[in-house]
This record gives structure tokens, sequence and C-alpha cells, in this order.
């Protein structure tokens, strides 16, 4: 186990439990991949579940002005923080880094933006001549040339997944899975994991329940609030709407057959979706919309497609549904994106700041 290097305090309000959606699951992986590599301390809000693991937690407020934190970072003396804020890069986001930066200058404050966020003129103004981390990460490429422009150092990282826990079913536990969900072998599973929230555009896939032979099953975290009344729209559509804590939601993927992100705002998503690529490393078949960093990584082919309209996504849907999956090979393109190379990257950029 390697040690050595800089120390690393990782703070980050995501590091609740259940971890069960995209910001949480990157905080989680970052804090149990930081523990084996180096030197590194977690740090959470106090109000949150952390169960059984080595997370220090402090009633942090919204601008971290907190006595016990700033005793905490100089008794700590990080060479540096790294900072994931659990509503991404909003202007507040950047004032609690600057305050870190504050407590202890000697440190390197290195924040991580996963989501897109917009700001005001005079907060722009703030941010470009005050606020500035000495580093901003971010998962896609869209906004790195517009924080560049603010005199920040940026960098762009790589993907990640759990390949281990996410990997291809065989045909029979597959038709195990569905047994317990009583799903009838002659359907075909198009499956979503995500928030059940009328802004991240799921209310498509009713359309695509319409499909002879098409179950769509949906699955939503329990860490946001279910909207109730598009939730009982999905059910009466014929929607399997599943909106309770599952502990190996891999399974879920493994008795799927084809899987859809109709996510459009990029506000309603990590720029990076989680779901897509566990999808890929369980060898779904994906169909999805041009989103953040999707389009970076990934192009077009028959088992990875794009879509922008209703009519294109009924249609690759149907073309899908009749393609023989033993071609399939979307785990393949993921194999190297791991979140041990992702934390890697992460401590290369941030060591190379020291």
């Amino acid at each position: 186990m390697d040690r050595g290097g800089k120390t690393i305090l990782f703070i980050s309000e995501a590091l609740s439990a259940p971890f069960d959606e995209g910001m949480k699951n990157v905080a989680y992986s970052l804090h149990t991949q930081l523990a084996k590599k180096r030197e590194a301390l977690s740090v959470t809000n106090a109000g949150n579940k952390t169960d059984n693991l080595k997370i220090r937690k402090i009633n942090l407020n919204k601008l971290f002005l907190n006595s016990e934190l700033k005793k905490l970072i100089k008794s700590y003396s990080p060479d540096i923080i790294l900072y994931l804020p659990d509503a991404s890069i909003t202007f507040n986001s950047f004032v609690r880094a600057r305050v870190l930066k504050l407590m202890r200058r000697n440190s390197k404050v290195v924040m991580l933006g996963i989501q897109h966020r917009e700001y005001s003129s005079v907060q722009t103004i703030l941010i470009e001549n005050f606020l500035r981390p000495d580093m901003l990460l971010l998962l896609g490429k869209k906004d790195e040339n517009y924080f560049r422009q603010k005199g920040m150092e940026v960098n762009v990282l790589p993907p990640a997944v759990d390949n281990l826990r996410f990997n291809e079913a065989a045909n029979i536990e597959k038709e195990k899975i569905r047994v317990e969900y009583d799903i009838p072998k002659d359907k075909k599973i198009v499956l979503h994991v995500g928030h059940i929230k009328v802004n991240r555009n799921i209310e498509c896939l009713i359309e695509v329940q319409k499909i002879d032979d098409i179950q769509v099953v949906i699955v939503g975290s329990t860490s946001i609030v279910i909207e109730s009344d598009l939730k009982s729209r999905l059910v009466k559509a014929g929607i399997l709407v599943i909106d309770y804590y599952i502990p190996d939601i891999s399974r879920i993927y493994k008795m799927a057959d084809i899987y859809v992100f109709p996510v459009v705002s990029n506000k309603e998503a990590i720029d990076m979706p989680l779901s897509v690529l566990e999808a890929m490393a369980t060898n779904l078949p994906v169909i999805t919309t041009r989103f953040g960093g999707l389009i970076d990584n990934f192009d077009e082919d028959s088992e990875f497609r794009y879509f922008d309209t209703m009519e294109e996504l009924i249609k690759l849907v149907k073309l899908v549904k009749e393609t023989d999956s033993m071609g399939v090979d979307n785990n393949k393109k993921i194999g190297s994106f791991t979140w041990h190379r992702f934390t890697n990257e992460i401590i290369t950029f941030c060591e190379e700041l020291v």
C-alpha cells in the first residue's frame, strides 16, 4: 500500500449513506480510494450517516465558518485540501473553498466540480477575482474553457465505474432476477436508474412502454424526494417503478436488456452519469441523450447510440430490441475507467501543485 506523497484532507457534505446516487457515489469512492493510497483524512457534516466508515464528522455551516474545522485543519496541516461540494460548483461552493484556503494558506485547495452550474454577472466577477481555488477539477470538457478564461487552473478527469461490482450476467442469473420482479421472459427490459423528477425527462419512457414486448423499469434514488404525481403517471402507464433502497443495484442492471438515459438538462445529473457507465460495465446496449461528458468519451456505434428526439428514441429502442445482444462489447470500452485510476489522476494533479 502506497502511503507516500502529500497529505490530503478530503471534505465533502456528500459523504452520507445510503450511497445510491451519483454525487454520493463519487464521494464514497474517493474516500475509500484515498484511504488506500495516501495519508488522508475525510471530513463530512455531523448529521450525515457514515455507518462504520472512518470519517471525521463536524458541524459544518453553509460557509464552513467553524472553529472545530479550523482547528482540525491546523492540527492536520494537509498539503492538499480536496473539496467535493454536494451541490457541485455553486457560487457558495467557491466561497467555502476560499474559506478553506484562509484557514491554512500553505495548503493547496482543489475543488472537484461534477455538475454544471451557472452564475450571475456579480458572482462571476467575485469568483474570477477573489474566490478562485488553486485548482478546479471537472468531469466534462464543456465548462473547461469558461473557467480557464477566468484565470483558473483546470483539469478534466476521465470517468470511473466499479467494474468489479457491475458486470455482465449469465442468462440463468438474468432469468432468476426477473422472476423476483415478476417480469415475463418474453419482455425486453428497458432500464433507467435515477431521480424520479419531471425535469429529468423520464416521462418520455411512457412512450417507450407502449412498444410491443417492452417493460420499462425505473429505479429512483432514495436520497432525493420522489415527485409523487410523476410516479403515479409512470405506474399508470405500466412502468415498474422501484422507489425503495436496493443494497445491490447491480442486480437490477443484470436483469435488463437496454439502458436509456433521457436526461437533457445539465442541472439534473452529474456531468458523467454513473448510471450510464454502470450499464456499460454490465454490457448493456445504451441509448442516451448527448449529455455532459458522455460525448467527450464515447463515439456512437451500434451498441452506444445518441438520440435527440422522441421519434429517434422510439426508433432506436425498436431497433436494439430486435438486435442480437451477443455482439455487445460496451464493457470493453470502459475497462480502464476504474476508481483506482480516477483517484490516481486526482492525486497526480494535486501533488503537481505542491
